[in-house]
Order: structure tokens, then sequence, then C-alpha cells
């Protein structure tokens, strides 16, 4: 092989690692972020859950932080008054999430009584409508045996009138 020929060969390998390293970083990153993405989901679904224990857990957390902070007591006291007011803050949000979570299950309730109550007229329509055919069905089915019987007896009797 010559000089230029294998100097061509070790610039393409050299190029293809580069792209595979690239790759990695990149899919490294993508990882990282996806992870992320997964622990905000997790967290965002678990304060939805338990929008009061975290709200407690946010007070929890404000006051060891206060607590790991040494200085004057004034310093810790602001410390644990804006930690009692995030607390507060997220407590007046957990509060506002579950009032309207609570206002959505009673409008999905509402919701499922009005069709309940829709699909209970539609089959009692349905079923008075079945009655009634019924009921024609039979009353026709009966003058139709009437005039049947009345009309054999009459042909019965002319027969043996005949004889």
């Amino acid at each position: 092989m010559n000089d230029p020929k294998r100097a061509e060969i070790k610039a393409r390998i050299a190029a293809a690692q580069a792209r595979e390293e690239a790759k990695a970083e990149q899919s490294t990153t993508q990882r990282v972020a996806d992870k992320a993405s997964d622990a905000t989901d997790a967290f965002t679904g678990f304060v939805r859950e338990h929008p009061i224990a975290s709200a407690a857990g946010g007070l929890a957390l404000g006051v060891l932080i206060a607590g790991m902070f040494k200085g004057p007591r004034r310093a810790a006291a602001e410390g644990g008054a804006k930690a009692v007011g995030l607390a507060a803050i997220g407590a007046e949000i957990a509060s506002a999430f579950a009032s309207e979570l609570l206002d959505d299950a009673k409008d999905v309730g509402r919701a499922g009584a009005r069709r309940a109550e829709d699909a209970g007229d539609a089959i009692g329509d349905r079923a008075r409508s079945i009655r009634r055919d019924a009921n024609y069905q039979a009353d026709r089915a009966g003058d139709a045996a009437r005039i049947a019987s009345r009309e054999t007896g009459k042909r019965i009797a002319r027969a043996f009138g005949r004889r």
C-alpha cells in the first residue's frame, strides 16, 4: 500500500471515531435530559397526589435549611420566617389545586349522572315503543283469530245446513 492511500484511510478512521464520540456525547446529554424530565414528572405527580404532604415537606425542608446556617439569631429568624412564608405559599397552591381537583370531580360526576339519566330515558322510551308494538301485534293476532273463528263457524254451519 502506498503512503497517500494509507494517510487517506487513517483520516477516514479518525473522522469515523470523531463521529462516534460525538454521538456518544450527544446520547449521554440526551440521557441526562431524559432523566431530568422523568424526575420532574415524578415530582409533579407526587405533588398532585399528595399536596398536603408536599406542603409539610416544604416546611420541614425550610426549617432544616434555616437551621444549617450559623449566624445571629436575627438571620435565623428571618430565614425561618422566609421558610414559613414559602411553606404558606406552597400550602395555598396545594389547597387551590385540591379545590380545583374537587370541582373537576364534581363536574365529571354531574356529567356522568346526566349521561346515565339520558341513557335511562332512551331505554324507557324504547321499552314503551316495544310494548306498544307488541300490544298492537297481539290485538291484530286476536282480531285475525276471531275473524277466522267466525268465518270457520259460518262455513261449518253452511256445510251442515246443506246436508
